[in-house]
């Protein structure tokens, strides 16, 4: 009997040590793969048909929209190509790169709506290199060319609930930036990111380099002003992001409360300004004494932009996932565009030498009703300095899984921005102009029955998106989505002026 007992556990022994040597080997083999083996590609080929009931269609961007601007034709969203190499404890170092075209990428890059892409990196749309720290449960930090990290929906359309892009993510937050990013695994239900990024307005060029267009409006290489195009220029880069040394700083906190329950905040401040806001005394002398365009240097404290963005998802069952967006965006100073011609106090003679550095003879010599009676709006003699604008967006979004093959998607869009005078100068800022993007608020300027700016700064989206996936690799996506807002913000067929617009897009991804 002890023999047979000695029998078995010999045999056990060895089988448990054959298993460790076997687990060891393919341990062994894991480690020693060539690091082209770790590398994952993927891809996807994204088109579309949409009929927007408005008078755009051909050629002609229908600018009512958001990235389906061709409408009443079909269309290839985007091409990609992506390969990636993860970053982690047994090889910690990777890499992202994503090769992307089509024709919506144009308006991924600054300025957006600028359909020849002569100069820029759209065609490269993620571009950026990892590194691993074993610190807590593992610290990322990527350095190059990324997607933002603010907002619930993403750019390619695959991956959203719906499938049109909404006007909350189109208008109030940037798409790319160019910058550096650091994710720390605190715990498993804990993370916490840091973002420093050359601007808050996403990757781009701007007029003269700057990103709230304060020097003008045209591109560079665009010869409409009557100057010589900047691409031939020694002197500038064509491809301007971030004008002056002061970084964009992000942050995110995600945090899952339990398996069905998880927020996000997500933060973006910066000062995107080469010139501050003129004060008073400086306009005054500027303006009105030809001054030959003095400015005084922008700073944080007076000029900035900030976004905070909260996400809130929330799983009651397996087939069922509901998320709630806030956004909160805030503009000061200069980078405000639409904060002029308020009426402020009169200021004194020692202000104006204070901010100017003139000499006492020639603050002397400036007119008495300038310190007596002061400026106000009705003689042009004024500006604030200190003007805060403020938009907020909500929105809710769902998605119910019928069986794997069909899935039922809603969202609905508040934009709320009639505080900030109606035009959301987002996408692209520009200085006292309503946004070309914005063809929805530019109508009734045409017709004189819309001043600029404007309280109707409210627009609402409603859309519906039966999702159907045909195989695992080809998705088909159908959006009935319906904008709609105070006013006649929008044109019909015949290009009169109308409430609201209707549209159906039927987009179809093949994935690999």
């Amino acid at each position: 009997m002890r023999n047979k007992y000695t029998l078995l556990v010999t045999a056990v022994t060895i089988l448990l040590s054959q298993g460790s040597v076997f687990a060891q080997a393919a341990d062994k083999k894991e480690k020693d793969k060539s690091w082209y083996d770790l590398v994952n590609f993927s891809g996807y080929v994204d088109v579309y048909y949409n009929y927007t009931t408005n008078n755009r269609q051909g050629a002609t961007q229908d600018t009512a929209g958001t990235f389906h601007t061709y409408n009443k034709q079909f269309a290839v969203n985007a091409v990609k190509l992506s390969a990636e190499k993860l970053a982690d404890k047994e090889s910690p170092w990777g890499f992202r790169m994503d090769l992307q075209n089509g024709q919506n990428n144009m308006y991924q890059e600054r300025p957006y709506q600028t359909t020849n892409s002569l100069h820029n990196m759209q065609m490269v749309q993620q571009a950026y290199v990892s590194f691993f720290f074993p610190v807590l449960k593992g610290l990322t930090v990527d350095a190059g060319k990324m997607a933002t990290h603010i907002g619930l929906e993403v750019l390619d359309s695959k991956d959203n609930i719906a499938y049109t892009i909404g006007y909350v993510f189109f208008n109030t937050i940037p798409f790319i930036h160019t910058g550096a990013r650091a994710n720390l695994q605190v715990t498993d239900k804990l993370s916490t990111s840091l973002y420093l990024y050359n601007s808050a307005q996403g990757t781009g060029y701007t007029g003269n380099g700057q990103q709230f267009g304060y020097n003008g409006l045209t591109a560079y290489g665009d010869n409409t002003s009557g100057n010589a195009p900047s691409l031939a220029s020694t002197q500038q880069h064509a491809y301007a992001d971030g004008p002056n040394p002061t970084r964009a700083i992000g942050t995110q906190v995600k945090y899952a409360f339990t398996d069905t329950a998880t927020l996000v905040w997500n933060t973006l401040s910066a000062n995107d300004n080469i010139k501050g806001r003129d004060n008073n005394a400086l306009y005054y002398l500027n303006n009105k004494l030809g001054n030959g365009g003095f400015a005084q240097q922008s700073s944080f404290k007076t000029d900035h932009w900030v976004i905070q963005n909260l996400i809130f998802i929330f799983k009651p069952i397996d087939r069922l996932t509901t998320i709630f967006d806030y956004t909160y965006g805030e503009r000061a100073g200069q980078s405000n565009t639409a904060a002029f011609g308020y009426e402020e106090a009169g200021i004194s003679r020692g202000s104006i030498k204070s901010a100017t550095g003139l000499a006492d003879a020639d603050v002397a010599a400036l007119p008495e009703g300038l310190v007596t009676a002061g400026f106000t709006d009705s003689t042009s003699l004024t500006r604030p300095n200190k003007v805060k604008r403020v938009y907020q967006t909500y929105q809710f979004q769902a998605k119910y899984e019928f069986t794997e093959k069909f899935a039922l998607g809603f969202r609905y869009e508040y934009l709320d921005d009639k505080r900030y005078g109606g035009i959301l100068a987002v996408n692209p800022p520009l200085w006292n102009v309503t946004p070309a993007d914005r063809y929805d608020l530019r109508f009734q300027e045409t017709l004189g029955s819309r001043p600029t700016p404007s309280n109707l700064g409210q627009i609402r989206t409603i859309t519906f998106t039966p999702t159907y996936n045909f195989t695992e690799n080809l998705q088909i996506k159908v959006d009935l989505r319906r904008d709609y807002g105070p006013g006649n913000q929008f044109v019909d067929l015949h290009g009169r002026p109308a409430s609201h617009q209707n549209g159906i897009i039927i987009g179809a991804v093949a994935k690999f």
